[in-house]
């Protein structure tokens, strides 16, 4: 892969975590049980699947199972604010560290989800750097509704 389009999408995964980040800084602990509505995430549970969307994207990239994903979710989820913040870090690092050590072939090279999506790496890094923008809105969103409008740049 062209080294500038690689660039320009662990840019664009920097942003996304960054601004994730930014929202992290800005929630207090009275806020966590804010929740849009009944059978939706509430905000501690939506912090917590943002903190981990790096890691376990990856991990369903390089074809982990259910059963698999089920346990990683279980052994991670962050607990704390302060968890969160740094699982968030040290996620959005491993992929960078990993996206970094593949090869022109291994970002073209085909990966299963185990619910029989197939995706190049490339376009699974589309699907995180959406999966994130996504949950940032709905965040975004649910704090200017029940709490207050965070003061971030959602783009540059």
């Amino acid at each position: 892969m062209d080294i500038a389009y690689k660039r320009s999408l662990i840019h664009q995964l920097d942003l996304a975590v960054q601004s994730i980040h930014g929202i992290m800084e800005q929630v207090t602990d009275a806020q966590l049980d804010l929740q849009p509505m009944p059978n939706k995430r509430s905000l501690w549970e939506m912090l917590a699947h943002l903190a981990l969307i790096c890691a376990a994207d990856l991990h369903i990239m390089n074809e982990a199972t259910q059963e698999e994903m089920e346990h990683f979710y279980h052994i991670h989820t962050p607990n704390t604010i302060d968890d969160m913040k740094n699982t968030l870090a040290k996620s959005h690092r491993s992929l960078v560290d990993e996206m970094n050590l593949w090869s022109e072939e291994q970002w073209m090279e085909i990966k299963h989800a185990y619910w029989g999506t197939a995706y190049s790496r490339f376009e699974w890094m589309l699907e995180i750097v959406l999966h994130l923008v996504h949950h940032r809105g709905q965040l975004f969103t649910l704090l200017c509704e029940h709490a207050s409008e965070p003061k971030i740049l959602m783009f540059e």
